[in-house]
């Protein structure tokens, strides 16, 4: 074999493991990507939940108050 052939083999061998590190590293990219977009989403239920908590919370309060100020009428 000669020493273009080998040089041709390494370089070979060189890219198929360049096209291995890019596959590797796509797909954990993919993956931090799926993983922030499920952050993303519990953030969003987090904050509606919150929200309507509050909003009951509000309410609550509000019925206090209202039965606070009957007992003292």
């Amino acid at each position: 074999m000669s020493s273009l052939e080998k040089s041709v083999k390494r370089l070979a061998g060189a890219l198929d493991a360049l096209d291995a590190r890019l596959d590797d590293q796509l797909a954990d990219r993919r993956h931090s990507e799926e993983a922030v977009a499920a952050a993303r989403m519990k953030a969003r239920t987090a904050k509606t939940q919150a929200s309507a908590a509050a909003e009951d919370l509000s309410d609550a309060i509000r019925e206090l108050k209202a039965m606070i100020g009957a007992k003292e009428s």
